[in-house]
């Protein structure tokens, strides 16, 4: 199966969001060019550019807005295409169903678990055997034991003289 190289915009895009974000030296070693001209569109895009001085460098971090807007248009049928970007952050796929609601005259739409094949695979990882219930509920205990064991301070004796 033969997988389309990703165009250097989109890799560079990817680089700039990640949480430890990307300094122009890695988006060229990766790209094979500097990509300010991602930085420019994804600010006119409304999201939010942050530069903090690495050195002699510059370290980049895109945030995207919290509320996101496209133009839709409705075809003769009635019929919306959803961007692929909003499709990817829903993780839609073809077949996937939406709920629509209607709220003050607005329509928000959500992604809809309508069956429970929906959910299989949310929890596998590759390498991963499957646990019994018995084994499900003592990892339960174990992690909330560790969790409380967490939030206790240690008891300090003073010594005495």
């Amino acid at each position: 199966m033969k997988t389309d190289p990703i165009p250097g915009t989109k890799m560079a895009e990817r680089l700039f969001a990640r949480p430890e974000g990307a300094t122009m030296d890695e988006v060229i070693a990766a790209t094979g060019g500097p990509q300010y001209n991602v930085l420019r569109r994804l600010e006119a895009k409304g999201c939010k550019v942050r530069k903090i001085r690495e050195g002699r460098g510059t370290r980049y971090f895109v945030t995207p807005p919290a509320n996101l807007s496209y133009d839709l248009m409705v075809s003769a049928r009635g019929q919306v295409v959803l961007p692929k970007e909003l499709r990817d952050r829903l993780g839609l796929k073809p077949g996937s169903k939406l709920r629509a609601e209607m709220q003050d005259g607005k329509v928000v739409l959500e992604r809809k678990i309508t069956t429970i094949h929906d959910l299989v695979g949310i929890l596998y990882r590759p390498g991963m055997r499957t646990r019994t219930i018995e084994e499900i509920n003592e990892g339960i205990i174990a992690g909330a034991v560790e969790s409380a064991m967490r939030g206790l301070k240690p008891l300090r004796l003073k010594p005495r003289r």
